[in-house]
């Protein structure tokens, strides 16, 4: 690349790739990038000028904005939110376990771990389902590349497991220690009920997805505007079984679901029959 230089300049982010920045990723990503927000996104996107040796920071988002650049991809990547651990929001774990004791073992049940980020979630579903004896088949699917490559590789910090009941942890966490790194790594029965994808929820198409019994997308939804969360929620619905669950963030809620669910208690509600 011509742009490609040496003597790297550390501009500020002018107002006008901002407004560019923040209409693509609203457009691609669902995320909202407001004013207040624009040193988060220049602090971002400075590693990956530095990283690949633009000049300006204008250089590198004209790069990344070009259809067809590979870089676009990674522009989404470093401008996307991913904070998760094992058993947030631990009260829809007793519900999801409650529905595997009822209905875990007459056939296989198919969830959908949407939004993903680098696993936590996915796994604490099958170490539940371990525990039950169910047979799940998890989808578990994310925007960004480099959060599945650290899902798939299954690998944590010993102190990011602390939430994982001392039981849990000595059944399906391989403690190791890597060149000083006190770190655990996830069972292999574990991770095998868990398929990782790269899916975006507001570009890509829910056709190509089975239908599910459950679907967990909490904490997604509050980067989206008021138009994209209604129209999420619209293709979860149709994406899941009837009677199936659909779980969201607490800081989350659906207003006016015309029907469409039944709440089973707040952020748990159930698709009509």
């Amino acid at each position: 690349m011509s742009s490609l230089r040496s003597d790297i300049q550390y501009d500020a982010l002018h107002p006008r790739d901002h407004e560019r920045i923040a209409r693509f990723i609203g457009e691609q990503a669902g995320i909202q990038l407001p004013e207040h927000k624009r040193n988060l996104i220049e602090t971002r996107l400075r590693k990956r000028q530095r990283a690949l040796g633009y000049q300006t920071l204008r250089d590198y988002v004209g790069e990344a904005l070009t259809p067809g650049s590979d870089e676009t991809l990674f522009l989404i990547d470093a401008l996307t939110t991913n904070k998760t651990e094992f058993f947030r929001e631990a009260s829809h774990y007793e519900w999801y376990t409650r529905y595997l004791k009822e209905n875990g073992r007459a056939e296989p049940i198919h969830i959908w771990s949407a939004g993903c980020s680098s696993g936590e979630e996915p796994y604490t579903l099958s170490m539940l389902a371990m525990e039950e004896r169910a047979d799940v088949r998890i989808v578990a699917t994310d925007i960004s590349c480099s959060m599945l490559e650290l899902a798939r590789r299954a690998i944590y910090l010993h102190k990011t497991v602390t939430p994982v009941p001392i039981a849990l942890r000595n059944k399906y966490l391989l403690r190791r220690k890597t060149d000083g790194r006190d770190e655990v790594k996830i069972a292999r029965a574990v991770r095998e009920k868990v398929r990782f994808d790269e899916f975006n929820l507001i570009t890509d198409d829910f056709a190509a997805m089975p239908r599910f019994d459950m679907i967990f997308c909490r904490n997604v939804m509050i980067y989206f505007n008021t138009l994209q969360r209604q129209q999420l929620v619209n293709r979860f619905y149709r994406q899941l079984k009837p009677g199936g669950m659909f779980f969201i963030g607490h800081s989350e809620s659906l207003k006016d679901t015309a029907g469409k669910f039944d709440i089973v208690v707040p952020t748990v509600y159930q698709r009509g029959a």
